[in-house]
């Protein structure tokens, strides 16, 4: 059986050198994502980062303990722990060798977002390590972490705690993971950030335990608890998580798809040559073996091609990924064997998968189906397919109602992508079964011109084989090119009318990427004339309920409550915001249904110092395109210091006046003053840039794979139409009149599929939209209709130019003598 397998491989290389491509080039792309997931998962680095050769960390409290539904006790670290007291720091220095640890924000011009600062004896139990230059010994140096080695010698400007001042880089170490430091000198980091975080203690351990009563002594894998990043880096990465992850998925449905399509249409090419084998007695089962054979040795062949590709691909998408600040610098894709044997699993599967539906019909073929003369009128669309179709739409729509229900899903492409991909994926496997009507209707005008156009028209109709080949990857092209293509710009008018529906603010200072605005400061911008501010604080809650049972960790603004109320419009769903003061919390419904909580309930909330204070839910609001968002009184900022502050003219004030009072007031800070639409638009230009940006990579990949099986379809076709053609050449057809019905019968195929892949992408979009109302009561999107129209463009004209090109090879000026030799 293998031999034969493989000596029909070798007469039919034509038809199976495009299952082969497409196999190979489906697991070279799939393999390639599998290991960039793989190298996310495992840059992450567990355990203590900056402390990993500190032997003990001696803090205030970092843990912060509840209770599961269970009663079993859990802990959460606290981000922002109190300064050690001068007494206990004085104690432990007496045990014996200790580096006392201040970390303070410390910003580099042009530097990386969140750069903090570090005395520089504290790299002595971290993994920096210089690379260039030396240590600082002046006050006015520095050594930049993970910085260009360019920057040794330059004077630069970083923006400290009260101001901004000029330092002279005089060395840098290499990139980690889990931070952008700046080192100083000792004696000038603790001229900025006085208090003493952490000390860090080589002591004897009894001793050290003795001198830190009552705070936390941290050894081991403990010593994570003492670290500000925690998750080893993991959230530099959600973005290159979740890129990957989208793309795989997405990717991976079009190549099996394609896959299964091309060898189903290859099969069913090959309805004489299987009859032929039952006709001199080979049994169903042996000609099933045969084409499953044959499959098992193409997709092994081109899954071992495919990962030798994808392996290659590892470090181009590296290097784009760390260009488009999708991962950060230190972020690399190494090669190992994992993911390729995975993909390799994944070509193998799709192939057999493609071939054991199409097989059992292979093993069904009749020894009289080798007298038939055509193959084009046939049953294109059984029960399995039309089954497996109307599943996919089923669940499809049931996403898109469950969108509606939650329509921040419908804001995120990496949540509302099962929609396009189930319903798009639904049409172009019920493309048999759509087909009929619509190429009737395609190709109506046809019936007007002529006897010519009256041939096209009919030979499209009779061959509804190779038409709806031709036309699924057309629909599954229109179709997620549509849709993936309109998600973002609909989100993003949506988002931008949510949020401007949901403030009053005239202005917003908002300080640079992982950087804050200094109380001082704030304080200015809350003196400026003529102007109400509201100054936000992030910081995270953990609430509980009774028996301290933890409830949820609730994102949160601080801020002043008055000022809440002068500078932004809360849609309340149930409860009011004029209860809102210093015991209370407010909160969206949503958050609030998955905790199970409502207005005038009480819970115990931690804040981000380790303290913890009773609060009631004053008032639920509406859905937030900012995702979970709840507020407590500026009482509760913890220790934090703001991130922004949204300002409001007072009526019939000045607003230029109170923008350059603004400007004035955050001087040399790492912040910036802009009008709140300004600002607004922005933001949803830059969230919709990097959501285009994904879409259109995954899009693109899709659109390959949509090209490569028309061309397929369409090369494996041209072999067995020489008869019809011939036939077509004797009734008085000249070589350029026939070459013209099949250009114009691919031409209105594609139209089809283009039809069909337009009424998919639109069901798409209206139940993004449906879901975005609920959002915002109305917002204006379009359509990118000269990106639709090109896709439609290249699919028509690929799939025109190939089939020309494909009918010339096989025909090659012998259309007489094919006809007069039977052929």
């Amino acid at each position: 059986m293998v031999r034969l397998a493989l000596a029909t491989v070798r007469a039919r290389a034509v038809s199976f050198a495009g299952a082969f491509v497409a196999l190979t080039l489906g697991v070279g792309v799939i393999a390639t994502m599998i290991l960039a997931l793989w190298a996310v998962g495992t840059s992450v680095k567990s355990g203590p980062q900056r402390y990993a050769e500190a032997p003990a960390v001696v803090t205030e409290p970092v843990i912060y303990k509840l209770n599961d539904d269970d009663g079993d006790p859990r802990e959460f670290p606290i981000v922002r722990p109190g300064d050690l007291p001068a007494d206990t720091v004085t104690a432990l220095a007496k045990t014996g060798r200790t580096i006392e640890d201040r970390s303070f924000s410390a910003r580099v011009e042009d530097g990386p977002g969140g750069q903090v600062g570090h005395p520089w004896s504290t790299a002595a139990f971290t993994p920096y390590k210089l690379a260039e230059g030396r240590a600082p010994q002046a006050g006015d140096e520095i050594v930049v972490g993970g910085g260009e080695k360019s920057l040794v010698g330059r004077t630069v400007e970083v923006a400290v705690p009260g101001g901004v001042g000029d330092y002279k880089v005089v060395g840098v170490t290499e990139l980690v993971r889990f931070e952008d430091a700046v080192f100083f000198t000792d004696a000038e980091a603790k001229k900025l950030s006085p208090g003493v975080q952490a000390v860090v203690a080589y002591g004897p351990a009894d001793k050290v335990r003795t001198a830190a009563a009552g705070m936390s002594v941290l050894t081991g894998d403990d010593r994570l608890f003492a670290e500000v990043e925690q998750e080893g880096g993991r959230e530099q990465l959600l973005d290159a998580e979740g890129m990957a992850g989208t793309s795989l998925l997405i990717v991976a449905f079009v190549a099996v798809f394609i896959v299964v399509a091309t060898f189903a249409f290859m099969v069913d090419q090959r309805r004489r040559e299987l009859a032929l084998f039952r006709s001199i007695g080979a049994t169903p089962g042996q000609v099933r073996r045969m084409v499953l054979t044959e499959a098992l040795l193409l997709a092994a062949l081109a899954s071992a091609v495919g990962c030798a590709i994808g392996s290659q691909g590892a470090a181009p998408l590296q290097e784009f990924m760390i260009d488009k600040g999708i991962a950060p610098a230190w972020f690399e894709i190494e090669f190992v064997w994992p993911p390729l044997i995975i993909a390799f699993a994944v070509g193998l599967f799709s192939a057999l998968v493609g071939t054991a539906a199409v097989s059992w019909k292979a093993g069904r073929v009749k020894p009289a189906e080798a007298l038939r003369e055509a193959t084009g009128k046939r049953r294109v669309f059984a029960p399995v397919r039309i089954l497996l179709g109307l599943g996919l739409l089923g669940l499809g729509l049931l996403q898109g109602a469950s969108a509606v229900d939650s329509p921040l899903t419908a804001m995120s492409m990496q949540s509302f992508f099962p929609v396009p991909v189930l319903i798009v994926g639904a049409c172009a496997l019920l493309t048999p079964l759509l087909l009929k009507p619509v190429l009737f209707l395609a190709s109506w005008p046809l019936s007007k011109l002529g006897a010519g156009a009256m041939i096209v028209r009919e030979g499209v109709l009779f061959a509804s084989r190779r038409t709806s080949s031709v036309a699924a990857p057309v629909v599954l092209a229109i179709g997620l090119g549509g849709a993936l293509l309109t998600a973002p710009l609909a989100a993003g008018a949506a988002g931008n009318a949510s949020l401007q529906a949901q403030t009053k603010a005239d202005f917003t200072v908002v300080a640079e990427d992982g950087a804050s605005i200094s109380p001082a400061a704030a304080q200015k911008v809350r003196d400026v004339p003529g102007a109400e501010a509201a100054v936000l604080t992030f910081g995270e809650l953990r609430l509980s309920g009774e028996h301290t049972r933890y409830i949820g960790t609730l994102s949160t603004w601080a801020v002043d409550p008055s000022a809440l109320a002068a500078t932004q419009k809360l849609k309340v769903e149930s409860g009011s915001l004029d209860d809102f003061g210093s015991e209370q919390l407010v909160l969206d419904k949503e958050t609030a249904d998955e905790f199970g909580i409502a207005a005038g309930d009480k819970v115990l909330a931690g804040l981000p110092d380790g303290t913890s204070v009773d609060l009631t839910v004053a008032a639920l609001t509406g859905h937030s395109v900012l995702g979970e968002r709840g507020y407590v009184s500026a009482d509760h900022t913890a220790g934090g210091e703001p991130t922004r502050i949204d300002v409001k003219v007072d009526e019939g004030g000045d607003a230029a006046a109170v923008e350059a009072a603004l400007r004035k007031a955050v001087a040399g800070q790492p912040a910036e003053v802009a009008p709140m639409d300004e600002y607004l638009d922005r933001l949803r230009a830059e969230k919709q840039d990097q959501a285009q940006l994904a879409t259109r990579i995954v899009f693109a990949l899709a659109m390959g794979y949509a090209l490569l099986s028309i061309a397929n379809t369409l090369v494996m076709a041209a072999p067995g139409r020489r008869r019809e053609l011939a036939g077509l050449n004797l009734t008085g057809a000249t070589r350029g009149e026939t070459i013209g019905f099949v250009a114009a019968e691919t031409a209105v195929a594609a139209l089809a599929g283009s039809i069909l892949g337009a009424i998919s992408a639109g069901l798409v979009i209206l139940v993004q939209r449906l879901a975005l109302t609920e959002l915002a009561d109305s917002f204006a999107f379009s359509v990118p209709w000269a990106s639709v129209l090109g896709i439609a463009a290249a699919c028509a004209g690929v799939a025109v130019v190939v089939a020309v090109v494909a009918t010339r090879f096989f025909l090659r000026g012998r259309l007489l003598d094919l006809a007069s030799k039977g052929e």
